[in-house]
């Protein structure tokens, strides 16, 4: 089985409990995602990836328009959409990323395992012990 990795992200104003904290913590799966690709317009709606959303949208009407004027066969334009969805395959979590760190997120970490639950598990016993200690030298 092959090994999965996830970055890391965090607000850059956390909250200060911990669980809440924890809450807040973005997992991004690094490589191609399969649902950016089958599902584009509702995976990025899910994640409220909405400047990229309308990037897509024009994407697929320049593509359209380019099509048309070059006079290409009538399924070419399905081709083109089948084409960008493949590449959002590609660069969806990589544009998740931007976005985040646009929204003043950064990244903590990375962390790689089997599955989602065993890299989630693998941080959070790395994580938690580091902000309790954290929390404590700040409280004296």
């Amino acid at each position: 089985m092959k090994d999965l990795s996830y970055t890391i992200y965090e607000p850059l104003h956390p909250q200060k409990e911990l669980l809440a904290r924890a809450d807040e913590l973005i997992f991004i799966k690094d490589g191609f995602s399969f649902w950016a690709m089958i599902g584009s317009v509702f995976w990025m709606i899910y994640h409220h990836l909405w400047i990229p959303l309308i990037g897509f949208f024009i994407a697929i009407g320049l593509l359209a328009a380019l099509a048309h004027l070059f006079g290409a066969a009538p399924g070419a334009d399905v081709i083109l959409f089948v084409g960008l969805s493949i590449a959002l395959g590609f660069l969806a979590n990589d544009i998740r990323r931007a976005v985040l760190e646009r929204q003043q997120y950064h990244m903590i970490g990375t962390i790689a395992g089997h599955t989602k639950i065993e890299c989630e598990r693998r941080f959070f016993s790395n994580w938690s012990p580091l902000q309790k200690v954290l929390l404590n030298e700040a409280n004296i």
